[in-house]
């Protein structure tokens, strides 16, 4: 059987390690935001990234879309990583398929708005993709996992396997594990945002930390918080 894992992340959720997890498989291949492309023209944010990404990914939708067909030597599993928040301005029919399993991997807005902060200032909704997951999980409800970053991080084996059965595809034990480093899929944004998981060689059972919100920002921490709340009701348990 094939099918294709859609990961449809928040920032600062452990998105990267999950897509190093998945890349341990023998049979997967990953791919990491084919559609940053496309997102940074479409909306005109602002990312560190910015002039590399547009320079050199696909940003018109239809060849963002086809940058992520299977190929004919493909292994059965194809693990897309994404932003939630790079649907926007594409039609869900073209990125919808029934061989696919959404993932929504999400994280209390108190863990992520200090650290993402430091990288985009004064954040939006647009920017934290909690909009953007809770409309994949209404469009999507039998294909969608809610997986939240408090719980992959605290027990990460048991969640990972629980979402290898939901997805219908074996566990496999390489997925706690990989070698410290960058991997060749990383996107060219990877100088600003991967070094703590170039560090990393593998899943540590740790307690995400939470800060301090700013002020400025408590208008959205208070509309993330809620959508957050609403998604993490359906989350995968350990």
């Amino acid at each position: 059987m094939t099918c294709t894992v859609a990961l449809w992340a928040g920032p600062r959720t452990g998105s990267t390690a999950t897509m190093y997890s998945f890349a341990q498989r023998q049979d997967t291949r990953v791919m990491d935001e084919p559609l940053f492309g496309h997102f940074l023209q479409h909306t005109g944010a602002s990312r560190p990234s910015r002039d590399e990404v547009l320079a050199s990914m696909p940003t018109s939708s239809q060849e963002a879309i086809a940058s992520m067909a299977r190929r004919p030597e493909d292994p059965a599993i194809l693990f897309l990583k994404h932003m939630a928040n790079h649907t926007e301005g594409l039609d869900w029919s073209d990125l919808e398929s029934p061989d696919h399993r959404h993932v929504l991997l999400t994280r209390h807005p108190d863990g992520v708005l200090p650290s993402y902060a430091a990288h985009v200032a004064l954040p939006s909704l647009l920017d934290l993709g909690y909009l953007h997951q809770t409309d994949i999980l209404r469009m999507a409800p039998e294909r969608t996992a809610v997986v939240t970053a408090e719980s992959l991080h605290a027990e990460p084996e048991s969640v990972l396997r629980n979402l290898c059965h939901w997805a219908e595809i074996p566990w496999d034990p390489a997925m706690l594990h990989w070698p410290a480093g960058p991997r060749p899929e990383d996107g060219v944004w990877a100088p600003y945002w991967y070094e703590g998981v170039h560090a990393s060689k593998g899943w540590e059972s740790r307690i995400l930390n939470t800060g301090s919100v700013p002020a400025s920002l408590h208008p959205v921490r208070e509309q993330s918080l809620e959508l957050y709340h609403a998604l993490a009701a359906h989350a995968i348990q350990p």
